[in-house]
């Protein structure tokens, strides 16, 4: 038999032909799956380092009420520090017209406060006291459209007794609603009102149902006299009465409203 030389060419023809009809070690095992790439959702821009929490309850809104006492007011300042209302004092007695009153009320609407004129009560037992302040307030307040209705602050006696100082009020109360057309809030204390008014409920039952209370306490609620005011509860509550407010020098009375928004009943249309 004749050999066939064996050269460089065959041998590498040779080795191709294996090569092909055999599959490599690493061929031969089954590929995995790459995984899948993983959707990232756009970017809603950069993250913001949260605030701190409010030390408000979101359940009330803050107001301030004065007198001249403050002194000169900013309250575009007051506004700006959230506060939404504002009770100024009109008169007391029947001699005592309040300086910084007329100030205090543009100054106040023209920043977008509420606000509320009250009458500070000096009752005494000389004839017709009552209708006197009554007439003294309507004759110094300004009540207009969009105020907040006005207000009775019954914190001293004077020496009446709880009788004749609930006809005193009755008196100023229906005298001021008559001409205003609303119904006056009253302010006072838990204290005065057990004592100097024998605790009566009959204001809260005769369609006075809206309190403003001073209970200046650390507690979560205020005491409220006359059976928790015939169940209707505080509407607004003096809870300090050395506050510090942005716009106001010196200590201020702050107060709460309970409940979100000041509702349509509580202002003068």
């Amino acid at each position: 038999m004749q050999r066939v030389p064996v050269t460089a060419a065959v041998v590498g023809a040779l080795l191709f032909t294996l090569a092909a009809a055999v599959p490599s070690a690493v061929d031969a095992k089954p590929r995995p799956k790459p995984s899948p790439t993983p959707t990232v959702a756009p970017s809603a821009g950069p993250t913001s380092t949260p605030g701190p929490s409010p030390t408000t309850d979101p359940a009330y809104l803050d107001g301030i009420d004065v007198s001249y006492h403050q002194g000169a007011i900013d309250w575009w300042q007051v506004a700006a520090a959230d506060k939404r209302f504002a009770f100024i004092r009109a008169t007391a007695g029947t001699l005592t017209a309040d300086t910084a009153y007329a100030a205090n009320h543009a100054g106040a609407r023209a920043a977008g406060v509420k606000v509320g004129s009250y009458h500070f009560a000096n009752p005494d037992s000389a004839i017709n006291d009552a209708a006197n302040e009554a007439s003294w307030f309507l004759r110094n307040a300004s009540i207009t459209t969009g105020d907040l209705v006005p207000v009775l602050d019954l914190e001293v006696s004077n020496g009446l007794d709880p009788a004749a100082l609930t006809g005193w009020a009755q008196t100023w109360l229906s005298q001021v609603s008559a001409a205003t057309g609303v119904t006056p809030i009253i302010y006072t204390t838990p204290t005065f009102w057990s004592s100097s008014m024998a605790n009566t409920d009959w204001f809260a039952r005769n369609g006075y149902s809206v309190l403003w209370i001073a209970n200046w306490t650390a507690a979560a609620e205020p005491s409220v006299p006359a059976g928790a005011w015939g169940g209707h509860g505080w509407t607004f509550w003096q809870h300090s009465s050395s506050g510090t407010v942005p716009g106001v020098t010196g200590p201020v009375d702050l107060d709460r409203f309970r409940g979100t928004s000041l509702p349509p009943s509580l202002f003068v249309p």
